[in-house]
């Protein structure tokens, strides 16, 4: 693969890798890394690819390893994140309002485990069915349906608990 090749990669897949990456980890800093493992990865790859799906398919798949990997790793397990408010205010020109003990419905997705996250983002914001949701992790598709369906329980009842606290 040539550095031309590579730069339209990056531009077509940049956001979707990053998306998943920030999905897997809940960290942005751990997903930027991620993301350019990932396009290293891609870089290096010497075979080539049936087309744009079997591509993506491949990124996706690199994507959801390399979190695993990270979330594997003693590094990962034993650090520990700074205060959340530290990274609120990084982009001084970027206002966040946000009411105080409300969570937006990102915070509620990663709040989920990652193996619920994955099949979260790759079925409703890549828009993958449970087939090539199951061809790409490499896991049966009854599994697929079972963490969408537990990962919605989840994310149900989190947030009829919150409305419930503050429709008091």
């Amino acid at each position: 693969m040539d550095r031309e090749q590579l730069n339209t990669d990056i531009e077509t897949y940049h956001k979707m890798v990053y998306r998943l990456a920030y999905s897997c980890t809940g960290n942005r800093f751990d997903a930027e890394d991620i993301t350019q493992d990932t396009f290293i990865r891609l870089y290096r790859y010497k075979k080539d690819f049936s087309g744009d799906d079997h591509k993506k398919a491949f990124l996706i798949r690199v994507t959801v390893n390399l979190s695993k990997d990270m979330q594997k790793s003693a590094w990962f397990r034993k650090r520990t994140e700074l205060n959340n408010q530290i990274h609120a205010n990084e982009n001084p020109g970027e206002k966040l309002i946000e009411k105080e003990n409300e969570k937006t419905l990102q915070e509620y997705i990663l709040a989920l485990k990652p193996k619920y996250r994955a099949v979260i983002f790759l079925h409703y914001f890549e828009d993958y069915s449970t087939a090539e949701i199951a061809k790409t992790l490499n896991i049966p598709e009854s599994t697929v349906t079972t963490r969408l369906s537990r990962a919605r329980g989840h994310l149900k009842t989190e947030i009829t608990n919150m409305k419930e606290i503050y429709c008091i």
